[in-house]
């Protein structure tokens, strides 16, 4: 299968985005309420971009991601922090290499957006094995951390390691 990575330009693309998010909000493992949910799902359209992944066959929505630079705390001046805010495919495809194809689509976006990245962010739930077991390889990476907060996991990893990663799923993928 092959799929279409594009980042939310126009009016439509934000409904579509929008509309993708609010369907699934039950399964976007954020461990909020809706009000909250829908906040952090629609801040990349103001504060960075939203990412829709399209399968190019049937052209339907089967995932979506958000990103906003820079974090509330540094008053979003932080902005060489990429903070992740949504990331979502559907779940019959997530054991295919949809998410590799995903991840390095959305480095690119980031890094198109804001050349100045040096870190990228995101919060999970702190008791979810699942998600722990999910990123563990991001937690591998050098400098990358995991520092809980409530009951919250906020993942930190440099830019160029993650980047580094991607490339080698990458070529794993193309060499397989």
């Amino acid at each position: 299968m092959s799929y279409v990575f594009r980042t939310s330009e126009f009016e439509m693309d934000h409904e579509a985005y929008m509309n993708f998010l609010l369907r699934h909000h039950d399964k976007l493992n954020l461990p909020y309420p809706f009000a909250l949910k829908l906040s952090f799902a629609s801040s990349p359209l103001f504060l960075g971009k939203a990412m829709l992944v399209i399968d190019e066959e049937s052209y339907e929505m089967v995932g979506a991601a958000g990103f906003g630079h820079g974090t509330g705390p540094g008053e979003y001046e932080d902005r060489h922090i990429c903070q992740v805010e949504v990331a979502y495919i559907v779940e019959g495809l997530r054991r295919t290499s949809l998410f590799a194809q995903g991840l390095r689509a959305l480095l690119e976006a980031i890094r198109a957006d804001n050349p100045d990245v040096r870190q990228v962010q995101f919060w999970v739930s702190a008791s979810d094995e699942r998600l722990n077991r999910l990123f563990a390889k991001f937690l591998a990476l050098p400098g990358a951390s995991r520092s809980i907060v409530n009951d919250l996991a906020l993942i930190a990893v440099p830019f160029d390691e993650l980047e580094g990663y991607s490339n080698r799923l990458r070529r794993l993928a193309s060499a397989g």
